[in-house]
């Protein structure tokens, strides 16, 4: 048996990240240490096993997961997470992947440290807490709950502004100047790729239903709404989200660059094919 790396398995919410700084730790320590020999050791059949999981050409089971921390002694809870972490990135399914992120947290819950990280998830938990961070800035003067309620659109309500301006003053998502002014100083919030893809799928969900309440609200002026339907290929695709990508950083640029600002935006473009042909046999 051999004793586990000084990396903390808790750090992680990807296990290829984790087994990344795991190997690279052991490396530094025993210069004997390969992942040729490692996978001898665990009698793990495969051409390039670790390397291939590595890499991402292949998942790590739970069977030779469980294997792994056997063989490294790692305590009950360690385990318990690598594994846990291991289902959370198999995962297929978004649903399931939501509940398995939510027991990764809860595991994650006696460590102080990691505390805020945790609390940031849930920033894109409501529509309009991103909405709510982005609005105190612009309010000069000082405003009760419901008169910012009222400012969203559709409303919110007086308890909903409530809760989610404690939320986002906790978690320092904005800050109260000395002259009692509301203050944005990290403009991006950032999350592990698997983590991000399991909380925005609700996220933008949400926008949808909202953007159809919405819809009605606006007056022609306040809007722009359009759609094209259209066949490409593959190739012509993947150049339409990349297009897609730069629209998002040019209407940023903008923002950025506006030093006026009077309202809060939200632009959500969905490019995702609706039929496809079915390939010949």
């Amino acid at each position: 048996m051999k004793c586990a790396s000084k990396i903390n398995v808790f750090m992680f919410f990807d296990y290829r990240d984790y087994l990344r700084a795991f190997f690279n730790e052991l490396k530094k320590n025993d210069l004997d240490f390969s992942l040729r020999t490692l996978q001898e050791s665990l009698t793990f059949s495969g051409s390039a096993f670790f390397s291939r999981i590595l890499d991402g050409s292949r998942p790590f089971s739970l069977e030779k997961a469980r294997q792994f921390a056997d063989y490294y002694t790692f305590p009950e809870k360690e385990k318990e997470y690598l594994l846990s972490m291991v289902r959370f990135g198999n995962e297929k399914n978004v649903d399931k992947r939501d509940v398995l992120l939510k027991a990764l947290v809860s595991l994650r819950s006696n460590h102080k440290e990691y505390a805020l990280q945790d609390a940031s998830l849930k920033f894109f938990s409501k529509w309009y807490i991103p909405v709510l961070r982005d609005l105190m800035p612009l309010i000069l003067t000082e405003t009760d709950y419901n008169q910012i309620g009222r400012m969203f659109v559709p409303p919110l309500k007086e308890t909903q502004v409530k809760s989610a301006l404690a939320y986002l003053i906790e978690n320092k998502f904005l800050f109260k100047s000395d002259d009692g002014l509301f203050e944005v100083r990290e403009p991006i919030v950032s999350t592990p790729p698997r983590v991000r893809s399991t909380i925005l799928r609700q996220y933008h969900l949400k926008n949808l239903e909202i953007n159809a309440d919405a819809y009605d609200l606006c007056s022609v002026d306040e809007r722009s709404l359009s759609s094209i339907t259209c066949s490409l290929s593959p190739e012509s695709f993947e150049k339409v989200r990349e297009e897609i990508r730069l629209l998002r950083e040019r209407v940023l640029a903008i923002a950025q660059e506006d030093k006026n600002p009077s309202m809060v935006c939200h632009l959500g473009v969905q490019w995702l094919p609706r039929a496809k042909k079915r390939r010949d046999k």
